[in-house]
């Protein structure tokens, strides 16, 4: 093989990672849509799943510096999408939260991402899909353990989509995640 040849996965572990590759370039990208970038996305993200945060938090949630973090803040602070309010443990200190505004934005932007999921998935059974999300959440745990081992801290989207639409619906994630995929399948 050489150099500028092109690539084909020679192993399963090497599939994985060339698909994991091609799925977070495209979730990544705008979806037809999208009023706002990837990286604003995550600070929706991050505040849906874990509510109001002091900006040193968001930051570290977000594995990012806090001057990158504040950039992110301004700018949808700018847009409507989040507020400051004063922090209720530390008068001098402020959080940073979602509006209503920037819950709705968020709430467009995840169904959109549903949406391709679900489109994706056309014509997989209920066991198919039930099957992929055991394998994933597998998956998810076995690299958050990995990188917990090593001392580098939980990963900001730990608690992620399911937990907040645990939370949204009063149900367990599991729960949480199996009834969304279930809803999705139906309004197809």
């Amino acid at each position: 093989m050489h150099v500028n040849d092109p690539y084909a996965p020679q192993t399963p572990l090497e599939g994985v990672l060339h698909a994991f590759t091609r799925i977070g370039r495209r979730l990544k990208s705008k979806q037809p849509g999208d009023t706002i970038d990837h990286s604003a996305h995550l600070v929706l993200f991050v505040l849906r799943c874990n509510g109001a945060l002091r900006l040193s938090d968001l930051a570290a949630r977000m594995e990012i510096d806090a001057s990158t973090a504040s950039r992110h803040v301004r700018a949808l602070e700018q847009a409507g999408l989040i507020q400051r309010s004063a922090d209720p443990d530390d008068g001098r200190a402020f959080r940073v939260e979602l509006t209503e505004q920037g819950t709705a934005e968020w709430e467009a932007a995840a169904k959109r991402r549903m949406e391709l999921l679900t489109q994706a998935m056309e014509g997989w059974t209920d066991s198919d899909i039930a099957t992929f999300e055991k394998l994933m959440t597998r998956f998810a745990d076995g690299v958050t353990s990995i990188v917990d081992e090593r001392g580098e801290g939980r990963a900001w989207a730990d608690k992620g989509w399911t937990a907040a639409m645990a939370a949204q619906h009063g149900t367990a994630p599991h729960d949480a995640a199996h009834q969304n995929t279930e809803k999705n399948v139906e309004n197809r």
